[in-house]
């Protein structure tokens, strides 16, 4: 074992740790949960793709499919890991935190802000909302391909370790505080008068959404409010004019996760919160402990 992490990257081994955290969870659900097995249809396929990316450094194969499949494992692993979240947290703990977490923005701010936001409720501004909601999933995208295209390959490591850190302190705080959101939490939505169907755009983006992500208690901290401002702190760090450019585009994410009732205020303080902190100690312990020695991409030049 210890030969073989000896091949394994900063981010195989982030992976193995958060498998690790998932499936302990798992093991504390059975109690509770229908699905006694069937969580582990998802862990084996997943161990597998951080073995077989660590089997492909350790073989010293990066041409071809083999550095295709470096690129994008970790967007592999972290989407299948996800999936298996419904059959596992509502079991993990049975607390929701909805309640908890309106009566805070409640406090804040004397209102509900998803309701308060209703009185912009527009046809084509749902429709641009959603579509902003949306395009949270590939946004990280523009500037890790950037660093690629300019064979920056330690500051692409740095970033996807970075933005691993992200979303995966952002999964365990899922099972710690469970909660569904305001389009689910059953007090503000009688509260709400309008419905957000806007024109063309909305319904078949929330039906989207809504399929692909089987789990529903994913509020807090929120994801797209973390990933969105790590990805900003990642263009403000390697490309202003990218940083400048999306500054309008996630403000207007910041205002769609209200607008569209994904999320509490109070998700979105919590999610920038875990953002920074793991863009600022992320980079502090890659520099201190990893500086590429355990990094696959740079061999990708050669």
């Amino acid at each position: 074992m210890k030969k073989w992490l000896k091949y394994a990257g900063v981010l195989d081994r982030l992976n193995l740790v958060i498998l690790l955290v998932i499936f302990v969870f798992y093991l504390f659900s059975l109690h509770n949960s229908p699905y006694s097995y069937q969580p582990l249809f998802v862990f084996v396929p997943a161990a597998l793709i951080v073995w077989l990316s660590v089997f492909l450094k350790k073989t010293n194969r990066y041409k071809g499919l083999a550095k295709y499949f470096l690129l994008a494992y970790p967007l592999v692993f972290f989407f299948v890991l996800f999936e298996s979240f419904y059959m596992i947290l509502p079991y993990f703990n049975l607390n929701r935190y909805d309640e908890a977490l309106a009566n805070i923005d409640f406090a804040m701010f004397g209102v509900h802000p998803t309701v308060w936001i209703e009185q912009w409720n527009r046809p084509w501004l749902t429709d641009l909302f959603y579509s902003l909601y949306i395009f949270y999933f590939p946004m990280p995208l523009f500037i890790l391909v950037w660093l690629y295209r300019r064979q920056r390959f330690i500051d692409l490591d740095k970033s996807v370790w970075i933005l691993m850190l992200t979303y995966y302190g952002a999964y365990i705080g899922y099972f710690i505080v469970p909660a569904a959101g305001p389009r689910f939490y059953e007090p503000l939505m009688h509260l709400q008068k309008t419905n957000l169907d806007g024109l063309v755009l909305a319904v078949p983006i929330r039906t989207f959404i809504n399929f692909m992500e089987p789990n529903k208690l994913d509020a807090f901290p929120s994801l797209h409010a973390g990933i969105s401002f790590t990805t900003l702190l990642l263009m403000g760090k390697f490309n202003r004019r990218m940083f400048w450019i999306f500054v309008p585009i996630i403000t207007g994410i910041m205002i769609a996760l209200v607008y569209c009732r994904y999320h509490y205020v109070i998700d979105m303080i919590a999610g920038i919160t875990w953002s920074t902190i793991s863009f600022y100690f992320g980079q502090k312990f890659y520099d201190k402990f990893v500086s590429g020695k355990l990094f696959p991409f740079y061999e990708l030049k050669k």
